[in-house]
């Protein structure tokens, strides 16, 4: 299925518009995800795991550690079909509590020579409101996998008064999802990333962590540009508040030290994909060694295949997540992760993935 998609399908989608193609991907899976049928077909092609892959973290199983990103389904469009496609749990979002149109288009394009993208949506969504009402209808065809929403500030609120906005979506959201993400570094918004200072992020947690009265798990979503002091401010916040895990990293703004070489990459907005991935697995790494083991921490930023995954499982990531190396890659591209993560696991000899987390952390540091 995989060479089907980079051979045939990929170059015919590449050759449009790329939110064009993104909205269309969309509108097809939202059929997709309202058929259990369709849904247990595909589950039955693209599905694998072993019992070195599954996970039982916060009460929640995991059937292997590999999610969808926020970014890549906004409004909820195919909530269930993800999990068709393998994904253990798809980040939904990010979601702001008043709806909100986004940056102008054009806002997204592909970094081909770079397997990568550079996003500019500016946190378009239709709301939190209505984006709970459709999570509600389709969990009534909710078969299998997890959801995690991730809340983000809405752009006309000031940073001041960020933490009652980020309130209201978190009390919307809450009773329709498994997992609840704040993201806290979107850097297709101006002033945006300024929420993971400690003056600015911990009035947030002071207000969102009390309302949390089902003790659904809270992970935080930093950014890729972060430096050591940002980084240990942001750890000491999460073991104050029993912040279950770190979500390491988003996009990159800063481009200087990526050497990217494709058409696009002096457009606007935060850069995905393989370019990414050595600050993500440093961050990772760093989080890892001054977690003492009071968090978790979910890896993302240019995985492709299994041993990309592996690289932030082995610097201290207990699951991990990706969009970009989904959209080249296809849909079969889940399958063939996790079975190579599995072979890795074997040839190291491990029994469970929970082996190898954090076994080369100290080769990696910021």
């Amino acid at each position: 299925m995989v060479v089907f998609y980079k051979k045939i399908v990929r170059p015919i989608f590449f050759l449009f518009e790329p939110e064009f193609i993104h909205n269309l991907a969309l509108w097809y899976l939202s059929w997709f995800s309202k058929c259990k049928l369709l849904n247990k077909t595909m589950f039955k092609v693209c599905n694998f795991t072993s019992p070195r892959l599954k996970q039982k973290i916060w009460g929640l199983y995991f059937r292997n550690p590999v999610g969808l990103a926020a970014g890549m389904d906004k409004n909820a469009s195919a909530s269930n079909a993800w999990a068709a496609m393998d994904f253990a749990w798809a980040q939904i979002g990010s979601i702001t509590d008043q709806a909100q149109p986004g940056n102008k288009k054009p806002r997204l394009w592909r970094l081909p020579k770079d397997k990568g993208l550079v996003v500019y949506y500016g946190l378009s969504n239709s709301g939190a409101k209505a984006i709970a009402k459709k999570l509600a209808k389709n969990r009534k065809n909710k078969t299998r996998g997890l959801w995690s929403v991730s809340i983000a500030k809405s752009n006309a609120v000031s940073r001041e008064e960020a933490a009652a906005d980020y309130a209201k979506s978190f009390v919307t959201l809450e009773p329709q999802t498994d997992i609840i993400t704040i993201n806290l570094s979107c850097p297709n918004v101006k002033d945006f990333s300024g929420l993971q200072n400690k003056k600015y992020l911990e009035p947030i947690l002071e207000k969102v962590i009390p309302l949390n009265k089902n003790k659904k798990p809270i992970w935080l979503k930093i950014g890729n540009n972060l430096s050591k002091e940002q980084l240990d401010e942001i750890i000491y916040l999460v073991k104050k508040y029993n912040i279950s895990a770190v979500v390491a990293s988003n996009l990159s703004k800063e481009r200087g030290h990526l050497n990217l070489k494709s058409k696009y990459k002096d457009k606007p907005g935060g850069v995905s994909g393989k370019a990414i991935a050595p600050q993500a697995n440093k961050i990772i790494s760093y989080l890892y060694k001054h977690s003492e083991n009071k968090y978790k921490i979910i890896g993302v930023g240019g995985i492709f295949n299994g041993s990309d995954a592996y690289d932030k499982i082995k610097a201290g990531a207990d699951l991990v997540q990706l969009i970009t190396g989904f959209i080249y890659n296809g849909p079969g591209s889940i399958k063939v992760i996790n079975q190579k993560l599995d072979r890795l696991l074997k040839k190291d000899n491990f029994k469970h993935i929970s082996q190898a987390i954090g076994i080369d952390a100290d080769k990696n540091t910021l």
